[in-house]
């Protein structure tokens, strides 16, 4: 498998199993990978690796991502060697080494007719998206009358503020679950006459042993500027994001949030942070179908990035009893579509080793089964092993 390295202005990161997506812009807040270049965007561009390939795509830049003179949208696309990319202005080397993809990015300055291309993208999109004032007035900037009569069941709401503006961020609850949408309302009031870049939000998962600034899952650009606006203008917009299909579920090692910014152009951005809580459905099935067994559940840990899940369960006194059984630790990982269960005894001074288990069902099918049904099977693995000569 190749190695992958890339490289900005002086920065550089490489792309592995620990660290498999790289944003880059020109905010050390929100960016790991940091070029300090006018051209660049706070958050510019992510690229991340995905079955040993690498892919790019855009957050909403105002000057762009260029992937051999194209323009990269949200919607990945694929990087080998010998492309020239451009984030902004800058060259972005992509290096392969290690593998049977060998090669780099080319790398040198924009050409003209591209660097004319963003000038005129850039001039139209200023003409295009101008947004007019909406004049909704009020006495105090923490009103939230669009919020209220609009969405008044998402009763769920945080807000962030300085003197440039007041954000409000609303959800029907605080708690969600793997592979489903989170409907969601924004609403940001004006302090001042500004110019507004953009307005974003953003599902972060933050564990303590993945990055320290968290993981963005999904970013959707809610309004994309820049406008002129004036005292108490407000801006309230629906939004939805993502939730992947193997979530981490939320513990002492992991939080979930969801993050909204309005970046102000020569100001201070305003930030809304909204903690939430995040189940694994299927993970929490297969809990509950060794609870039908009378497993007490000891631990339950996920890997950075989901995908990966260990569960130990402590036996009911009669199998500890009869089986001298320790514990049973069932591992989950997910593969694509499927799902793999691998199950292990741990039978202390009875067997020479471990006895377990691995078998590979589809996510659908999963499911589709009940908690009972769910639990019958398991009991059916467990008493075959136990059962081994």
């Amino acid at each position: 498998m190749s190695n992958i390295r890339l490289q900005i202005g002086q920065a550089s990161v490489s792309l592995d199993a620990g660290n498999p997506r790289v944003t880059i812009g020109r905010d050390e807040s929100h960016a790991s990978l940091v070029a300090p270049d006018p051209t660049v965007s706070r958050r510019h561009c992510e690229v991340y690796t995905e079955n040993g390939r690498a892919f790019i795509r855009d957050m909403g830049s105002s000057n762009g991502t260029w992937v051999n003179g194209s323009p990269v949208s949200q919607q990945p696309i694929e990087l080998s060697p010998n492309q020239q990319v451009f984030v902004g202005h800058l060259p972005l080397l992509v290096e392969w080494t290690g593998g049977g993809n060998d090669g780099a990015t080319v790398m040198g300055a924009m050409p003209a007719e591209l660097l004319a291309l963003i000038n005129k993208r850039k001039a139209e999109a200023v003409q295009q998206q101008q947004m007019p004032a909406v004049s909704a007035p009020s006495s105090s900037p923490s009103q939230v009358t669009n919020a209220d009569t609009a969405h008044g069941t998402m009763n769920y709401r945080h807000q962030g503020s300085n003197n440039n503006g007041v954000l409000l961020i609303a959800l029907p609850g605080d708690t969600f679950q793997n592979d489903t949408q989170i409907e969601g309302f924004l609403e940001f009031t004006a302090m001042d006459d500004e110019t507004v870049n953009e307005i974003s939000v953003e599902l972060v998962e933050i564990h303590r042993k993945g990055a320290k600034k968290g993981h963005v899952w999904d970013r959707v650009l809610v309004k994309k500027g820049p406008w002129k606006t004036k005292t108490n203008d407000k801006v309230p917009m629906p939004f939805q994001l993502r939730v992947p299909s193997a979530t981490s579920i939320t513990s002492p090692d992991v939080r979930w949030e969801i993050r909204g910014d309005v970046d102000i152009a020569w100001a201070y951005d305003v930030e809304c942070d909204v903690p939430i809580n995040m189940r694994n459905v299927d993970v929490e099935k297969i809990r509950d179908a060794m609870g039908m067994l009378d497993m007490r559940i000891e631990k339950l840990d996920s890997k950075p990035l989901g995908q990966q899940f260990n569960l130990i369960f402590q036996p009911p006194a009669q199998w500890r009893q009869q089986w001298n059984i320790d514990r049973v630790v069932v591992d989950v990982q997910y593969l694509g579509t499927n799902i793999e269960v691998d199950i292990l005894v741990d039978k202390k001074g009875a067997f020479s080793k471990d006895r377990r288990s691995k078998s590979t069902l589809e996510l659908s099918q999963l499911r589709s089964l009940s908690t009972t049904d769910l639990g019958h099977q398991l009991q059916a693995v467990i008493s075959r092993m136990l059962s081994l000569e």
